[in-house]
Formats: structure tokens, sequence, C-alpha cells
């Protein structure tokens, strides 16, 4: 991959006779790739490497990052219990559940 620099923030990244531009304030490509997965795609990284940038978190969305996964097991989950001691309103027992009426066709 090819980088030149156009400004501060945009870059054009030429491969294999294609052109991709990245903007790393919005953090933007037009591949797409970047703004879709919300982390830089493969022409970003040739940017950060171009540059010298090892620390790419501010590019990433918060989703990916490890504090997100920590965060995901903050709240204790408390079991279910037993079925046998489950206890639900009388409506929800009576009420009888039928099979859909019609058949949905293959394809």
């Amino acid at each position: 991959m090819q980088i030149v620099q156009s400004t501060e923030f945009i870059y054009s990244d030429f491969e294999c006779g294609r052109k991709h531009i990245v903007c790393l304030e919005r953090k933007i490509c037009n591949c797409e790739r970047f703004q879709i997965d919300e982390i830089p795609c493969a022409h970003a990284f040739a940017v950060f490497k171009k540059k010298n940038i090892m620390d790419i978190h501010p590019y990433c969305l918060d989703y990916y990052k490890p504090a997100a996964l920590a965060n995901t097991y903050e709240v204790p989950m408390v079991p279910m219990p037993d079925k046998e001691d489950w206890s639900a309103p009388e409506v929800v027992l009576q009420e009888i559940v039928l099979p859909p009426r019609y058949k949905r066709l293959a394809g």
C-alpha cells in the first residue's frame, strides 16, 4: 500500500490500482468498513503504521474495549429457582396456546 497525506487527518491509500481515502478525524474510509464495524479497516491501519501511531484505542468503539466486557459481568446474575418453585399468575396458566392456522410454504 502506498500512503499519501492530503491534510493533517486525510490520507489516500493506493492499493492494487484502487484508491481509498481515510479520514482519521471523522473515523471514516471510503471502503466503509471503518464506519460499519466502527473499528479501523486495513487502510486505516496502513495510515497508522505510516504515522507510527501505536495506540489505536481512540479509533475504536468502546464496545470493543476490555472495559466493556468487564462491565458486562458487573451486575450479578441470579440463577433461576427450580421449575417446581416457579409461580405463574393464574391468567397465564389458564391460557391455551394453539398452533398457527396456516402452514408456511417452503422457500
